[in-house]
């Protein structure tokens, strides 16, 4: 039904759900800087975009939805879009850590040219040295070439998982901006299969997009599932320390997704308890 309109849509959702939790760090009683500045302003845009796409969903809901008008209601949400996406880049290029991660995760896309990832992972990785742990989860899901050609040794794999282990040792100077969006998550994404079955509707748009945001200690649990699920031993096998990862994990909420507990527990479960 609006599959046309569902890479803005898409977009506009991503946006609009940049909680206010989200910019808290940067409209406290912080002296004012250009970066923090910009991030403001983009804030303001962003609840401007949410209430534009409650509104939508409201009227959707109601049955009085014109979709005949959409399209060119769209056009000003399209501006603000914009604008937005312009203050997220000066707020980033002033070197807010935050404003990179976020618009790194609004040009990701699936299927992206090597120039379209170079883009996306970049600042990404950026991100990531600057400490945020979310750009550290989000890099595995859309940058992490190794994992997806299941090369696990891969050197440039090994090292990333090391900094992720390092990163997970320390507390995120960035924490009081979680929730934040993630494009992807092993532990709380929901039946991605269910979702494409699923009824393209904006509250059901919504509705997924709300649940990936996630907080802190969430992307701590992707990151120690990712660790419990790619990392290997000298010998390109998997072993206790794996399980200790996954165990960590779980104690986070993690779902499992990838049924790991059963067959680690039955490896590995005597050398871990020792």
């Amino acid at each position: 039904k609006y599959k046309r309109l569902k890479p803005l849509l898409s977009s506009i959702l991503l946006l609009s759900l940049l909680s206010a939790t989200a910019f808290a760090a940067s409209t406290s009683s912080l002296p004012v800087t250009s970066s923090d500045d910009y991030f403001e302003r983009a804030q303001k845009k962003a609840e401007q975009l949410k209430l534009m796409f409650d509104e939508s969903v409201k009227l959707e809901t109601s049955g009085k939805l014109d979709k005949a008008t959409l399209p060119e209601e769209l056009k000003e949400v399209q501006g603000v879009m914009t604008a937005f996406q312009d203050d997220l880049k000066m707020a980033s290029e002033g070197g807010h850590v935050v404003a990179t991660y976020m618009l790194a995760n609004i040009q990701s896309r699936f299927g992206m040219s090597e120039e379209e990832r170079k883009q996306v992972c970049e600042p990404m990785h950026k991100a990531m040295d600057q400490g945020l742990l979310a750009a550290g989860v989000g890099y595995y899901y859309q940058c992490d070439m190794a994992y997806m050609r299941l090369n696990l040794l891969d050197p440039g794999h090994v090292k990333y998982l090391e900094a992720l282990k390092q990163m997970l040792l320390n507390v995120d100077p960035n924490h009081d901006y979680y929730p934040l969006y993630t494009n992807r998550s092993l532990c709380f994404e929901g039946d991605r299969l269910a979702e494409i079955k699923e009824e393209r509707t904006l509250g059901n748009m919504q509705a997924r997009a709300s649940a990936r945001m996630l907080t802190y200690d969430q992307y701590r649990a992707d990151a120690y599932y990712i660790l419990a699920a790619t990392r290997m031993n000298d010998k390109g096998e998997p072993d206790s320390v794996n399980l200790t990862y996954l165990n960590q994990a779980l104690a986070l909420g993690c779902k499992d997704p990838m049924t790991l507990k059963e067959y680690y527990e039955k490896a590995f479960g005597s050398q871990a308890s020792k």
